[in-house]
This record gives structure tokens, sequence and C-alpha cells, in this order.
């Protein structure tokens, strides 16, 4: 009896040394001006593609994103309890003082397409800030995609942003690198 105990106490001590953890392996990488998700096959950002505009009057929240890549999931459960995932990467790029849109990049892990022809997909999303009702976002291509509506929420407790798509699909996200200062 004492040799299973002490079994079940060392496995307690040990096993969460063993086992990897996966907030270590979920950092984003910047190396010569591109942005490198940890992920396996997933597609890269290069910098000079994205343009930055933060303006000193820009509301607070916007400020506290700046300079930070977002990681989530969006999910939906759709017939037969089947739960779809996208692993997606949000990067804050901007506000706008005269019209005041918001606009973000999103790196989609699987873009529209129909059947097994769904492949990555990145762009921007631009909507106007609204911070007590969500911001509605729309692709700033939508010739390229079907129409969708991304509603940008700010959960302000933990500097984390949560979007409800309109098709259903929603995600947390949370902040899991940073920018370079130039940028």
């Amino acid at each position: 009896m004492k040799r299973i105990f002490l079994v079940v106490v060392l496995t307690m001590i040990f096993c969460p040394l063993a086992i990897p953890s996966y907030a270590e392996e979920k950092k984003v990488e910047i190396k010569d001006g591109v942005i490198h998700f940890p992920e396996k096959d997933f597609q890269t950002v290069a910098l000079s593609k994205l343009t930055f505009s933060f303006p000193p009057d820009c509301p607070q929240e916007l400020l506290s994103i700046k300079g930070k890549i977002f990681r989530g999931e969006l999910k939906k459960t759709g017939r037969l309890n089947i739960t779809y995932t996208n692993l997606t990467y949000l990067i804050p790029l901007g506000y706008n003082s005269d019209t005041k849109e918001l606009t973000v990049y999103l790196v989609l892990e699987k873009g529209y397409g129909s059947g097994y022809e769904v492949k990555p997909y990145q762009g921007g999303l631009r909507g106007i800030f609204d911070l007590e009702n969500g911001s509605v976002l729309r692709w700033v291509q939508s010739f390229r995609i079907k129409t969708q509506e991304y509603r940008l929420y700010f959960l302000l407790k933990n500097e984390n942003l949560r979007i409800e798509r309109s098709d259903g699909f929603s995600a947390d996200y949370s902040p899991v690198g940073r920018l370079p200062e130039e940028s």
C-alpha cells in the first residue's frame, strides 16, 4: 500500500514537469521583417505589407492593444453537435480619428472556399469603433470573399478581445506577441 501511495505522489509531482507547456510553444517570432506563427504550415505576414497608424487622440482602449499580436480560435457548434474551429491571429493596424474607423489585420488558418479546397487567408478588417456595442468590422477587399461581419469587443479586465462573427463563429483573443517598436 505504501508503494502505491509513493508511486501516486511521485507521479503527481513529476508528470507536470514532463508534459510540454503549450503556452511556451505558442510564441510568435518576428525575423527579418516577417511575422512567423508557431503552428506548422501557417502563413507568414511580412511587416512591409502592414501600415500602422495610432494617432495620439485615438481611444485609450486602442492604444492598449497597439503593437500586440492576438491569438484565438473561432468556434461554432453546428449540426450533429460537430464543433468547427479556425485558428486565427489579429494584428491591430490603426485608427482614423476623422472617420472613427478601426482597422485590424486577420490571419485565418482556413479561409473561405468549398469542400477540401479551403485555403489559409489573410486580410484587413475595417469598421467604426464602438466600445459599447462592439465594432462591426468587414473585409476591406470584400469582393474576394463572401461578406462577413466581425463584431469586435474589448474585454477590458484582462486586455483580451472577443470576436463574434455573423455566421455564429466566435473567439476570445489573448496577446501572444509584440511587434517591433518601429512598426
